[in-house]
């Protein structure tokens, strides 16, 4: 799943059954070498997907309490990691992710690739536009209750966002929007290195909450993996109107 734009295949088809669960990624290689490392999370529902890309090197960075403390050091950290949700699509052996929210900065490139299952719960992706093989394991427990909502988030002014929320078996993701329009570049390290942004408005660029986690019970999930790591280890209430989102 490479960088992507708008699909070209059906609109309103749900992805075949085999398709549905938490995918994580094993290995990534392409043209700038071979990535086993970073922790990959794909879940795809009927129609809807969230991924996030946490590369290995941000397991460096402290423990805060918010976005704000960090420092440009660690922000840069931050601005490596990538992270998008959107409809998926899939057409024989060829699947799409259509990007609605993208951590990273947009571009022109079509998020497209040929799907091979070695098994039941082994993927082997291919790119279609540009070289480059990934190979994804389907978690446990990952194989019932799929819902997606709409919900409503809030960034760290506490102003309010619609925001995605899915769960798919004992597992929870959840992407929130930042509430800025990114500058069209190569990537968000590199709209950086260009732009030179402020303190606050990179702090605006960077506030964009992709959380991965597991059902604690009935009512809250905990929160493991997320694009803002202060966050990991939280609580959270599964309903909508969370204050916590």
């Amino acid at each position: 799943m490479m960088m992507g734009a708008s699909s070209e295949l059906s609109q309103n088809t749900p992805v075949p059954d085999a398709y549905m669960g938490v995918w994580q990624r094993t290995l990534l290689e392409s043209a700038t070498g071979k990535d086993d490392s970073s922790l990959v999370l794909w879940m795809q529902t009927q129609h809807y997907h969230i991924d996030i890309r946490i590369p290995a090197e941000r397991a460096n960075i402290r423990a805060v309490n918010a976005l704000e403390e960090y420092t440009y050091k660690e922000l840069l950290l931050l601005a490596s990691q990538q992270g998008f949700a959107g409809v998926t699509h899939v057409k024989a052996d060829i699947c799409q992710w259509q990007r609605e929210i993208d951590f990273q900065t947009p571009n022109e490139s079509r998020d497209i690739g040929k799907m091979a299952f070695t098994d039941a719960n082994t993927i082997i992706e291919t790119g279609l536009d540009e070289p480059y093989l990934e190979v994804w394991r389907r978690l446990e427990h990952s194989l019932e209750v799929f819902n997606f909502t709409i919900t409503t988030g809030k960034n760290r002014k506490g102003l309010e966002t619609p925001a995605y929320i899915m769960r798919v078996g004992n597992f929870v993701a959840y992407a929130r929007p930042r509430q800025v329009s990114l500058p069209k570049t190569y990537s968000l390290i590199n709209a950086i290195q260009t732009y030179q942004p402020e303190r606050e408005q990179l702090l605006d660029w960077l506030d964009f909450e992709i959380s991965f986690g597991e059902i604690v019970d009935e009512c809250y999930w905990k929160i493991k993996h997320s694009t803002l790591p202060f966050k990991e280890k939280m609580t959270v209430f599964l309903g909508s109107d969370n204050a916590l989102w």
